[in-house]
């Protein structure tokens, strides 16, 4: 089987899995369709962090700034919500351009501390805008509309979201495989070689930041009308924190890690969730330490722990494990096809 017709028949079941599932399993669709938000998001990290090596603790706010930019002019100017969406990408590129100027005297820890007051700054701003934002108390963005289809509940909106992320995951490899993302590469492994080379720092790292940005305000706008609440508060320390999580986890300079990376941490603690109640419902080990004490928070438990193995195992992340995979089956059937050789035979 091809890998082409691996990923049609992968695309057909994504494809048929709101329909397929049950309500009972609405919660599953909601868990995706916040995933796949979030793994837009981090796909422009990605490109920002894994390939041009400039590190973002403040990324939540470029996400907050696209959904309330989306909110106004969907709700208070009136502009058609597919028109909506791209103009708050373009608007959070804006101000990630203009984030990348201070950035080029700024590496490593420096400018994690710079944008992680970014990411403190850009909500209390909005903050200050309550005809706009609301304020603290937030606002409450309609359903979206497209050509006449309502995405009122999130089987609809799973597709609305999953057909985005697959233009923008078509345009995020494209621009790997350019002379821009080889510009990219060059500045995270050396920006001293990559000025040598011709590099313009300022023309790539401003680009970078302002293509990482576009991401975020594209996913913060389909946030906004998917939640159908907003509040500047919502965009804080927290979201930055999991999206540089899921770089990491899902692993570095890929696509696909970021997409993996974001399903993994998005539906674990659900899993353990689960696992938790039914160990509950069970009585197994009901009185004992792990269970009174450790299960409580099994879902930060287990989420650290598993970020310690990929960080000790996989450095690579989690799409490394296919490639492990791949390789540890080859390895097998070559071994047993020397084995199936008749000694003498060549």
């Amino acid at each position: 089987m091809t890998r082409k017709l691996l990923y049609v028949i992968g695309f057909a079941a994504v494809l048929a899995l709101p329909q397929v599932l049950p309500e009972e399993l609405n919660w599953l669709i909601m868990l995706l369709d916040r995933a796949l938000m979030i793994a837009i998001v981090a796909i422009g990290l990605n490109i920002l962090t894994g390939n041009a090596g400039q590190i973002s603790l403040g990324h939540a706010a470029f996400m907050g700034f696209g959904a309330f930019v989306c909110y106004g002019l969907t709700d208070i100017i009136g502009v058609p919500f597919w028109f909506s969406v791209p103009i708050a990408g373009f608007v959070a590129a804006i101000l990630g351009w203009g984030l990348g100027f201070p950035a080029l005297r700024l590496s490593g820890h420096y400018l994690a501390i710079a944008t992680l007051g970014f990411g403190y700054a850009i909500p209390q701003i909005l903050n200050l805008f309550e005809g706009w934002t609301g304020g603290w108390t937030g606002v409450k963005p309609s359903v979206p509309t497209l050509f006449g289809i309502s995405f009122s509940s999130d089987r609809a909106y799973f597709y609305l979201i999953l057909v985005t992320l697959v233009v923008l995951v078509w345009i995020a490899r494209n621009i790997q495989r350019s002379a821009v993302g080889r510009a990219f590469i060059a500045l995270r492994d050396s920006e001293v070689a990559a000025q040598a080379m011709g590099i313009s720092l300022a023309k790539y790292k401003t680009m970078a930041f302002a293509i990482s940005a576009f991401y975020a305000g594209v996913a913060g706008g389909l946030w906004a009308h998917w939640l159908n609440y907003i509040s500047p508060g919502n965009f804080g320390f927290g979201i930055s924190i999991e999206l540089f999580t899921i770089i990491v986890l899902g692993g570095l300079g890929t696509v696909s890690g970021a997409i993996v990376g974001a399903l993994f941490l998005g539906l674990l603690p659900k899993l353990t969730e689960i696992i938790s109640l039914s160990l509950q419902r069970s009585g197994a080990f009901a009185d004992s330490f792990f269970m009174q004490n450790v299960f409580k928070n099994s879902n930060q438990v287990l989420t650290g722990v598993i970020l310690i193995l990929v960080v000790l195992y996989l450095p690579m992340g989690l799409v490394d494990l296919w490639r492990k995979a791949r390789v540890w089956w080859e390895t097998r059937r070559q071994a047993a096809g020397r084995q199936a050789v008749p000694r003498g035979v060549k």
